[in-house]
């Protein structure tokens, strides 16, 4: 049996043993399947979100990127990641605080229940609000925030909103002087143009916009982007080494591995002439 999932120009299979679970929640299908080799899998809408071979590459490199690129960070804001993975990787840095806002309580039941070791739920840095994020942030207080994490799907119908430049503009009010914002940006490999419009979209209010990739085994094509975006540091040329090699318990991060990500080849590097800001 396969899980099997269509993007763009790309079909990719994955073996199952068995559906496990699934519900039409208020806002989109949630579905999990049980894989002997991958481990759990979560499915939203008919695309995987994760595995659990594979989680710790998406919400480490989400997380530990930008926290680490800046200097000092107090309060964390996560947009979505309803799953706990983000979160958890987040409060791993002992002086972080953190709001979880997270339009779908389902999708956060559902980690709970067959996602046990993904989320420091009982943590109490930890505050969760069921919300949606475009509502959230328009009545968040300016400069409340050091850190923006938005760990939403690709664009669709239900997130169409954290991708759409009035959002970014809210991010860039309530950032800090020096606060900065990540976001999953698609993949240049799988849709250069998607990824570009993300990029433009994201990075408008910020003095600079930069992607950077990760591997993740359960997406078509492997290989995807975060896109990093700031009003000060550089996430290369500021990296706090320090605090990226004290983490423990980590699967994929690593300071070399923080640098090498900003790293693309040079047809990418041409096409994001102008739109990239680095």
């Amino acid at each position: 049996m396969y899980f099997e999932e269509k993007q763009g120009f790309m079909k990719q299979s994955l073996q199952v043993e068995e559906k496990i679970f699934e519900k039409d929640s208020k806002y989109q299908k949630i579905e999990v399947y049980k894989s002997n080799e991958l481990g759990n899998i979560l499915v939203l809408d008919d695309h995987a979100m994760f595995c659990e071979k594979d989680e710790a590459i998406y919400h480490e490199m989400l997380s530990h990127v930008p926290i680490c690129t800046h200097r000092d960070p107090k309060n964390v804001l996560i947009v979505g990641g309803g799953d706990g993975g983000t979160a958890r990787e987040v409060l791993r840095h002992q002086d972080l605080k953190v709001d979880l806002v997270e339009i779908d309580k389902d999708v956060i039941e559902t980690s709970k229940k067959y996602f046990p070791n993904l989320g420091d739920w009982e943590n109490k840095r930890l505050n969760v609000i069921i919300e949606s994020g475009m509502e959230f942030i328009a009545k968040a207080e300016d400069k409340s925030y050091d850190i923006v994490l938005v760990d939403a799907t690709d664009p669709s119908e239900l997130s169409n909103e954290l991708f759409d430049a009035t959002f970014y503009a809210q991010v860039n009010r309530v950032l800090r002087d020096d606060g900065l914002v990540a976001v999953q940006g698609g993949s240049y490999w799988m849709d250069m143009q998607g990824h570009k419009k993300i990029l433009k979209t994201v990075g408008g209010p910020f003095w600079i916009a930069m992607p950077y990739k990760y591997e993740m085994y359960s997406y078509p094509g492997v290989n995807w982007n975060f896109i990093l975006a700031s009003k000060k540091y550089h996430p290369t040329a500021d990296i706090v080494l320090q605090r990226a090699d004290l983490l423990e318990g980590l699967h994929y991060y690593t300071s070399d591995i923080h640098k090498a990500s900003f790293t693309v080849p040079k047809y990418v590097k041409d096409e994001l002439l102008g739109i990239a800001k680095n």
